[in-house]
């Protein structure tokens, strides 16, 4: 009598058991973040030897039970969450977040549940390092190229200054503003305009630039008519170096004339204005003042009606302090200063592989890189088939509940079957051993 069912049967409950123990762990990481589910297959064992044919060569095999085949990880796609945390990313597509340890050793996570730590860094909860772009190029853009490093965004992160190169202002000149009293020839009664915009010198300080516009009449003898205008551009006195506390500095002066549809027609040009060095120490700078628009269009006009500034704008900014980031689809972190620049700080980087099934679970909730998984290729998320990057959400497990309940209730009765196996067998070998009786 062959004993060989009872280890058919034993190999069956150890098969059904490690398949449970799967199931478990499936369960029990239903709600952990990015985590992919296991699935457990089973093969055949059976030995040839000995082997006997029947009348029709067909061989006649008796088999040995089973054993685990393989347990895969299905990297499907899991469902996305919004979390409305700023560091929270997850990924849809194939890639992996990158990651490293103190040790410099990398493992891939699509957890993306990500926070600064107190030196900057954007770490996993385990305490790895997101990896990434972080070294801009020469326009201050972050490539999506290169060696990846370490993602740090200090507390306190500035946004350099810029100096001011241009201004512009929508202003409207009144075509019958008072000009000068004939009789007297003083400028006591004309209606002269006076407004202001801010410009940035190359240390970030804002300074005030005043345009003053004087209604003037060239008419010999003079009959009262306003014929043109002429502009004053000045800078407090203690804000130039030379200057005079309390007494305005002369930037520019010139003429400004309308044609009869109170369209500017001179000056046909910008007009570029020269500061000399600031008294804090910037240096000097060149401004132009931008009278006409994108299609050619004057932006100072002369109609009747009251002069004014309707709007005004300018390309300069001071230093700028870090309010916000924002994390677009293709991994790029910006940050947005509190002087309105934008700055590009780095950009995250994804890894995939040709064999993922390869990987080794690390149990920090990623993969370690083997040599049956192949070299991880690293690159910018959008490209290369590694999916792109979506903010403030996070992927959750892709755990189906009811299916890992189905193969929990068909494994249960797998192990049940197979212990059938066992307690049959040996109820059979005891009827054997009473033969002799």
């Amino acid at each position: 009598m062959s004993f060989s069912s009872f280890f058919a049967g034993l190999s069956g409950l150890q098969a059904n058991s490690d398949r449970l123990s799967v199931i478990g762990n499936n369960l029990a990481n239903v709600n952990t973040v990015g985590f992919k589910a296991s699935r457990v297959t089973f093969q055949d064992i059976f030995s040839s030897e000995g082997a006997s044919f029947n009348g029709a060569g067909n061989p006649l095999q008796v088999g040995r039970g089973t054993q685990v085949g393989g347990i895969d990880s299905v990297f499907s796609q899991g469902s996305l969450q919004s979390t409305n945390v700023l560091t929270d990313m997850s990924i849809q597509g194939d890639g992996f977040f990158v990651l490293r340890d103190p040790s410099g050793e990398l493992s891939y996570s699509r957890a993306g549940n990500f926070s600064f730590d107190a030196d900057g860094f954007m770490t996993a909860p385990s305490g790895q390092i997101l990896q990434g772009f972080t070294v801009p190029d020469a326009n201050g853009n972050i490539p999506v190229s290169g060696a990846a490093n370490d993602i740090q965004i200090p507390t306190g992160l500035t946004a350099s200054p810029r100096a001011t190169e241009s201004f512009n202002g929508f202003i409207n000149l009144n075509a019958v503003a008072q000009v000068d009293d004939p009789a007297t020839l003083t400028t006591e009664a004309a209606e002269v305009f006076s407004t202001s915009v801010n410009v940035y010198d190359s240390l970030g300080t804002r300074h005030t630039v005043t345009l003053n516009f004087t209604p003037v009449d060239t008419t010999v003898p003079a009959d009262g008519a306003l014929d043109e205008w002429t502009y004053e551009v000045t800078v407090p006195g203690e804000d130039v170096s030379g200057g005079t506390a309390g007494t305005p500095t002369v930037i520019g002066t010139g003429t400004i004339d309308f044609d009869a549809n109170g369209q500017l027609s001179t000056p046909s040009n910008n007009i570029a204005l020269n500061f000399p060095a600031w008294s804090n120490g910037a240096s000097a700078q060149t401004i132009d003042w931008e009278l006409f628009d994108a299609n050619g269009g004057g932006i100072l006009t002369g109609f009747a009606g009251p002069s004014s500034l309707s709007s005004s704008n300018q390309d300069g900014f001071g230093v700028g302090l870090l309010r916000t980031l924002t994390i677009d689809a293709d991994g790029l972190i910006s940050g947005l200063f509190t002087n309105g620049s934008s700055v590009e700080l780095a950009r995250v980087v994804l890894g995939t592989f040709n064999n993922t099934n390869g990987l080794l679970r690390d149990g920090a909730n990623g993969f370690l890189e083997t040599s049956n998984a192949g070299l991880a290729t690293i690159g910018a998320p959008n490209s290369g088939g590694r999916g792109v990057v979506t903010a403030n959400t996070l992927e959750l497990s892709n755990v189906d509940i009811t299916k890992e309940f189905t193969n929990l209730i068909i494994s249960q009765r797998g192990y049940q079957a197979n212990s059938r196996i066992i307690t049959t067998t040996d109820e059979i070998t005891q009827e054997a051993l009473t033969l002799k009786r």
